[in-house]
Formats: structure tokens, C-alpha cells, sequence
């Protein structure tokens, strides 16, 4: 969770280190992370560093820290069904 929260701080810009801050940020990371997870249709890991799904939980981070969330889903459509499709695939698979 340190590394992830680091990451995100840096997305937003926050470059000072207090505790009532860093709990936000770590409660924005836990809601994200939940809500991501329910929206792509699998349990992911977001920790590392590259790739569509990092990216998107940044990105929606950057929304929860702004208050806009209800904008983000017309905004990142066609990333959510890009990787939803992609799970869906590897479920797919693995059924089989």
C-alpha cells in the first residue's frame, strides 16, 4: 500500500506528507480499488506499475481526490470496456 499510495500522491501532486492526508489518500485507494473491481468485472492488481489498469485507478483517484467521480465513467468508457472485455476473455479461458 506505501508504493501505491506514493503513486498516487504523485499523480495528484501532493508533495507533502501528513497523516490526515495519507489516510485520505489510502481511503480513496480502498474505495477505488472496490469500485474499479466491481466496474472491470474482476479482482485486480493495481500495483504494478504499468498498464491500462494502473493507469485507470490513478486516474479515478484523481477524480475521488477532486469530488468528480460522477464524471469519470463518461469520461473513461472506452478504457472500463476495454479491460472488462479483457477479463472477460481470460475468464473465458480459464472456464474452459
Amino acid at each position: 500500500m506505501d508504493k501505491l499510495l506514493q503513486e498516487v500522491k504523485d499523480h495528484l501532486n501532493i508533495t507533502w506528507d501528513e497523516e490526515e492526508t495519507n489516510r485520505k489518500i489510502e481511503r480513496i485507494i480502498k474505495d477505488a480499488i472496490a469500485t474499479l473491481n466491481w466496474k472491470l468485472g474482476a479482482e485486480i492488481d493495481y500495483s504494478e506499475e504499468e498498464g491500462q489498469e494502473h493507469n485507470l485507478l490513478l486516474d479515478y483517484c484523481l477524480y475521488a481526490y477532486n469530488q468528480c467521480t460522477n464524471e469519470f465513467d463518461n469520461n473513461y468508457f472506452n478504457e472500463i470496456m476495454q479491460i472488462r472485455q479483457k477479463y472477460e476473455v481470460i475468464q473465458y479461458e480459464q472456464s474452459k
